[in-house]
């Protein structure tokens, strides 16, 4: 079961840490996951309570001090990584198997993230064993005003999940998008390093259509491929990390921009070997699309595929709060 988490999923580990799994592929002997949950542990209890931890650095930080054996050089990227040995896990959060348990919880968030999967399973049409639940309910630890966190997975079921739900949005009982002040609030934490580019940020948050309000509870879903949808092992792609670059380019790929981790093909004429955007974080899903100009700024690494030969270079956004993407 190991070697088959992606996104979505959470692990607790020996230590009574909780990581969420980043990405789709992994080491053989450990799974690439970020700690965002650290044990508090209150007067003589036996059990933690856990504080959450958001900033990438502020957990890189605290593994540094505390528990730097989740610090990994990862070959295949050239530097450290948070990850989890497999030898440490003690417990797997599966989001699609905690869906059934929410369905028997009586708290309002719980009703309300039943209600609204009832509603996206009736108008997508998917098969409800590709949806679950991940975030604060998956390890349960939310409050009534946590957010839903959902998740769909399987390459051709996120597109035609979204496809669907592109279709049906409006149509939907409850459903909001972001607007008005919700809006501006959803800007202004999402985006908070970036105040320059708020006016273009609002016109872009306020599109998405994976994310929005549903019974008073913000919500945001993310859809992931399986294992068997990517056919790439860990260290198959090699690279290099360059340096944080500004890149002007041409989006004319956007087919896996609705995915969480997310790409964008691109031309660049000032940067030749640039191919692709990727980003690991959910804020830059469904952010551009095909023919628009794009100014962005990440980090630039350049990218050997062993199994074919093949040299690029890709642009990585989200690890810092100030990278961004925006159109021109």
């Amino acid at each position: 079961m190991l070697e088959k988490l992606v996104e979505g999923f959470f692990v607790t580990t020996s230590d009574n840490l909780i990581f969420e799994v980043k990405g789709v592929v992994h080491p053989n002997d450990r799974v690439v996951a970020y700690v965002r949950y650290i044990p508090n542990f209150v007067s003589s209890e036996s059990i933690p309570r856990y504080q959450k931890i958001y900033d990438l650095d502020e957990r890189e930080k605290y593994l540094k001090d505390n528990f730097p054996e989740y610090l990994w050089f990862s070959e295949a990227h050239g530097r450290v990584i948070q990850t989890v040995p497999f030898g440490k896990v003690k417990q797997i959060h599966n989001p699609v198997e905690h869906m059934v348990q929410i369905r028997q919880e009586s708290s309002a968030l719980s009703i309300s993230t039943s209600r609204l999967v009832d509603l996206l399973l009736e108008y997508t049409r998917i098969d409800e064993r590709n949806i679950g639940v991940t975030g604060s309910q998956l390890i349960s630890v939310a409050k009534e005003t946590s957010d839903i966190d959902l998740i769909v997975f399987g390459e051709h079921t996120c597109h035609e999940f979204y496809r669907r739900l592109t279709e049906s949005y409006d149509e939907i009982p409850g459903l909001e998008r972001y607007n008005g002040e919700l809006l501006n609030t959803h800007v202004n934490f999402r985006w908070r390093e970036l105040v320059r580019y708020r006016d273009i940020l609002y016109g872009i948050e306020g599109k998405k259509i994976l994310q929005g309000v549903f019974e008073s509870h913000e919500f945001f879903i993310r859809l992931v491929k399986r294992h068997k949808d990517i056919n790439e092992s860990y260290e198959q792609k090699i690279s290099e990390n360059l340096k944080i670059r500004e890149v002007k380019c041409l989006i004319i790929d956007d087919q896996d921009s609705i995915f969480t981790p997310c790409t964008y093909q691109v031309e660049a004429p000032e940067f030749p070997e640039l191919k692709r955007i990727i980003s690991y974080r959910g804020r830059f899903t469904e952010h551009v699309s095909n023919g628009q100009f794009v100014k962005a700024k990440g980090r630039l690494e350049s990218v050997v595929d062993t199994n074919t030969g093949e040299r690029y270079q890709q642009l990585v956004l989200g690890e810092n709060s100030t990278d961004y993407m925006i159109p021109q």
